[in-house]
């Protein structure tokens, strides 16, 4: 097959989460089928990223775009115009003219089978590839997020414009995902708020997964009463979640354990986020192998309050060996059970019980992290997952056949 994929950054980067999934699914499809992957970066900044890329099989086309940023501050704010467009400021963040001009060009030169959008807000050059197939691979349900957002906060201002942002994702992502002819979610809980929202019924589940054998090449060495989180630190919904554990939930642990320390592991983090450290909160940035801290952690929290999707950063932890305590919709979409393999919890207090508990007891520890590494085995090997796209791909182009 000839595929063109359209997606912001690429992919080889593999310096966050969807990063990491698009790589591994699409990767081993790429010494298989002949895909362009049209990314919005600059690619004479990044050729390491491109070589990548070229060496995985792809032909890559890059399209400069101007800086893009992910704090809730200047989402809502920096682009107040937007307020006024019918698309909403996230997707219309992601839109430019020359994006657009490219996709054009591409699907009027060449002889595409299908074009894979890998970015819900990449949908909004949908209207540019008519009349090849198109397939969307979801990575949350953005309306979701936002809808939890407006729950989430408690200042007014935010809970006004999360309120608008989400109805505008909302009609957006309901739109965008019927005129598709084929997409995927992360997770079952995902596609059925799809179905049930959307009234779309032919959705497909392709999970997250990790890459277990790279977790064995390095030995646990947990530091005592150690915490981490892992994250892309430029990603407000991981942004509210290191801000929620730091100030409502850490230090209800720290009076029970006062020698507790905290680790965030992820790329970017704001200057606002960077005054929290201080001898117990430390930030990494951005660092080569995310293994070498994970490693280091007793536990590792994921007290996400936003977030939809399944959960990259769980099974990490999992294939790692490092037991998990994690909210409810942290842990959501993944086929987890609480008490074997991760303990959820969802008020500050609650979750700060747990962790203590957990810091305490060796013996749950263990248990929590052999169960977790057993259900990795079983289930979320990226081996076992990347087939699904290209059977996506295909039952995509048989619908667009059939219309």
């Amino acid at each position: 097959m000839n595929i063109l994929i359209l997606d912001e950054w690429l992919p080889s980067m593999r310096d966050s989460g969807k990063a990491i999934r698009s790589f591994e699914l699409l990767a081993p499809l790429a010494k298989k089928h002949r895909i362009t992957y049209l990314a919005h970066v600059d690619g004479s900044a990044q050729p390491d990223n491109v070589r990548k890329m070229e060496e995985a099989g792809f032909e890559v086309v890059c399209v400069p775009r101007r800086k893009v940023y992910g704090s809730i501050p200047a989402i809502l704010f920096g682009t107040v115009p937007a307020l006024f467009d019918r698309l909403p400021i996230s997707v219309r963040r992601h839109f430019s003219p020359d994006y657009a001009a490219a996709v054009r060009k591409l699907v009027t030169e060449r002889d595409f089978d299908l074009v894979h959008v890998e970015w819900t807000h990449y949908g909004v050059y949908l209207p540019f590839i008519d009349p090849l197939p198109s397939f969307i691979c979801t990575h949350n349900v953005e309306f979701l997020s936002w809808r939890r957002f407006v729950k989430a906060t408690r200042n007014p201002v935010k809970k006004l414009l999360g309120i608008h942002e989400a109805t505008k994702l909302y009609r957006f992502e309901r739109e965008t995902y019927r005129r598709a002819d084929g997409l995927s979610t992360v997770s079952e809980d995902d596609a059925r708020i799809v179905r049930n929202e959307f009234g779309i019924d032919d959705v497909c589940v392709i999970p997250n997964g990790v890459d277990i054998t790279a977790y064995d090449e390095i030995p646990n060495k947990p530091k005592p009463n150690h915490l981490v989180y892992c994250g892309s630190m430029d990603v407000f919904v991981n942004q509210d979640a290191v801000t929620y554990f730091i100030k409502e939930i850490f230090p209800l642990i720290l009076k029970r354990k006062p020698d507790t320390t905290f680790t965030v592991i992820g790329r970017h983090p704001p200057s606002w986020l960077l005054a929290l450290q201080n001898e117990r909160i430390r930030f990494t940035g951005a660092i080569a192998d995310v293994r070498l801290p994970l490693k280091e952690g007793a536990v590792e929290i994921v007290p996400l309050r936003i977030a939809g999707g399944s959960r990259l950063k769980i099974l990490e932890a999992f294939a790692a060996k490092v037991p998990v305590l994690s909210t409810t919709i942290g842990a959501e979409g993944l086929a987890v059970k609480h008490e074997k393999n991760v303990i959820l919890a969802d008020t500050p207090s609650n979750f700060a019980g747990r962790c203590v508990q957990l810091l305490d007891g060796e013996t749950l520890r263990n248990s929590l992290a052999a169960e977790g590494r057993k259900l990795v085995d079983d289930l979320y090997d990226w081996s076992r997952i990347s087939p699904l796209v290209e059977a996506a791909w295909m039952q995509s182009i048989e619908k667009s056949r059939n219309r």
